[in-house]
């Protein structure tokens, strides 16, 4: 298990085929990129382990996992340096028992957050759903405006029953729709989207699992920010190209050059 983990461009992928699909069949494509916040830190895990269970993880591989979540404890540390005198001061708060929340920077830990918010999708059926730890999308497509109207007002009810049914927050002020069209079509149509109610904005640009997407799904603004971050890296090489050998060094190219380079390049 723990040489598995999601495939955000497979789902960036399936998302943006999804759109192209609809558009090139006349069809009406609005996408809300929920934002969750602080989807690490409020699962709760007896809650965890039961959908475990329900998904047949049980018994000694179930008090694995609950062994893995519970009996960890945190604490908060702030140094402060004294110029005056050169000396630096730690403050240490008490440990605490961690009763929410998984393990950030692991590779279980986007895993168990897909499994614990896996059935929104099971309960959503009026749109299409990717679901990548706190970064989720709702696609809704239909013939017409009209049935795109009530498709969009029956999932944002739906998600705000799920959700905080789930303990988890959204974002509302991050939280954007998006109205897909053809570059050669129409100014994009708007539709009135409320979450919570208050009316979610449309926007014409929005990242998405590591990619610039458009309401036109046009490449520029990928196109834009990808050569500013490989500007950063190819500075950074040639920087340290006179003290690194050559083995380290394609070792740094293909980690932070090649490897953004090639994301999601088929699209």
């Amino acid at each position: 298990m723990d040489s598995w983990s999601p495939n955000p461009q497979r789902m960036l992928i399936t998302h943006l085929c999804s759109v192209q699909k609809a558009l090139h069949s006349h069809l009406y494509a609005v996408g809300i990129f929920l934002d969750l916040s602080k989807a690490y830190d409020v699962i709760k895990h007896n809650r965890l382990l039961d959908k475990l269970d329900s998904y047949g993880i049980r018994d000694s591989i179930n008090r694995w996992f609950q062994s893995y979540l519970t009996n960890r404890t945190q604490f908060i540390e702030i140094s402060q340096m004294d110029r005056s005198k050169h000396t630096q001061h730690k403050f240490q708060s008490s440990s605490r028992t961690v009763t929410h929340g998984v393990p950030q920077g692991s590779i279980l830990g986007p895993l168990l957050i897909l499994v614990y918010i896996n059935d929104l999708s099971l309960n959503i059926e009026a749109a299409k759903l990717i679901l990548y730890v706190d970064d989720t999308n709702v696609l809704v497509i239909d013939m017409n405006k009209e049935a795109v109207q009530m498709k969009l007002s029956l999932v944002m009810k739906q998600l705000e029953i799920l959700i905080p049914k789930n303990d988890l927050i959204i974002n509302t002020t991050k939280t954007i729709a998006m109205s897909f069209h053809l570059c050669y079509s129409k100014p994009p149509f708007k539709l009135r989207t409320l979450l919570r109610n208050k009316e979610i904005d449309y926007m014409p640009e929005v990242k998405f699992l590591g990619m610039c997407i458009t309401e036109n799904l046009t490449s520029q603004a990928h196109i834009c920010s990808l050569c500013h971050r490989l500007s950063k890296t190819f500075f950074i090489i040639t920087s340290v190209k006179n003290t690194l050998s050559s083995h380290v060094l394609w070792k740094i190219y293909f980690a932070y050059f090649d490897s953004q380079l090639r994301y999601a390049i088929i699209l």
